[in-house]
């Protein structure tokens, strides 16, 4: 496997604080060439479904070999391992709280390590920031060319920490899902996919229901709608998406995680 030596950070730690530099810092003094990208440091407090979604939509725009880290951690410091996991010919480093969900489960998946190798760690580990004191020193490693084997042993993803990612129920009539995400934008990412619609024929499609409003297409951009309406679309990671143009669609429909929404079918 080719090592790319870049790094990519997904976190909830904000930039209001030291906490995004400490962990550059890290990963810096064990590998001084690594190239890190900042991926998303604004995943909401604690919200480990929403970093799970983060990188399992945006780490294949990078080269294969490169190291994703996914630090929403709210149980550092606890039992909870670290994983080291190859997917696709990338590595992701993280917590084994859920945050590696999406990529456990990915039909592209390859290997997973626990992350046990202590030789490989400081001598002095704060245990409210093992990214910094631990996952940064081994994603640095990695990056630079270290085998996975190297980590810790192997496990199975059946002994690994994975979320229960809340599935679209479809009918011969209806589509019923809820919203997973909600960006700085307002809008509403929810959980039924592209490949979910293909199932009907385009024809069949009536109209999505959401919070009392209805939207009666799918179209192909947010400027399709009149600026300041309800628009859905087909996200840029084949998600189905609730939107306002120029508008915010959270605010508009009063909507949060977990809102459901249901899409009518014409009848065959």
């Amino acid at each position: 496997m080719h090592y790319a030596n870049i790094i990519t950070l997904t976190t909830d730690f904000g930039l209001q604080d030291a906490y995004v530099g400490q962990l550059k810092g890290a990963i810096l003094k064990s590998n001084i060439s690594v190239r890190i990208i900042d991926l998303c440091h604004t995943i909401a407090a604690h919200d480990v479904l929403s970093s799970a979604i983060t990188i399992q939509t945006g780490y294949n725009y990078f080269p294969k070999g490169t190291v994703h880290m996914v630090i929403v951690d709210p149980g550092v410091g606890s039992q909870r391992g670290i994983l080291a996991v190859k997917a696709n010919d990338h590595l992701f480093i993280g917590p084994d709280n859920g945050v590696l969900t999406l990529i456990l489960e990915d039909n592209k998946f390859q290997d997973v390590h626990r992350v046990e190798n202590a030789s490989l760690f400081p001598t002095e580990i704060s245990s409210t920031f093992h990214g910094r004191d631990i996952m940064a020193p081994i994603a640095a490693a990695l990056a630079g060319g270290m085998q996975l084997e190297a980590v810790g042993p192997t496990t199975t993803i059946q002994h690994c920490v994975r979320l229960s990612i809340p599935k679209p129920t479809l009918t011969e009539t209806t589509l019923e899902g809820e919203v997973i995400h909600i960006d700085v934008f307002g809008n509403l990412r929810t959980n039924i996919t592209a490949a979910d619609l293909s199932r009907y024929q385009p024809s069949r499609f009536s109209s999505i229901r959401i919070k009392g409003h209805q939207i009666n297409t799918i179209a192909d951009t947010y400027a399709n709608a009149p600026t300041g309406t309800l628009v859905a679309v087909i996200d840029s990671a084949g998600y189905l998406e609730i939107a306002v143009n120029r508008g915010n669609a959270a605010e508009l429909t009063k909507s949060h995680l977990g809102t459901e929404l249901l899409l009518l079918m014409q009848a065959q």
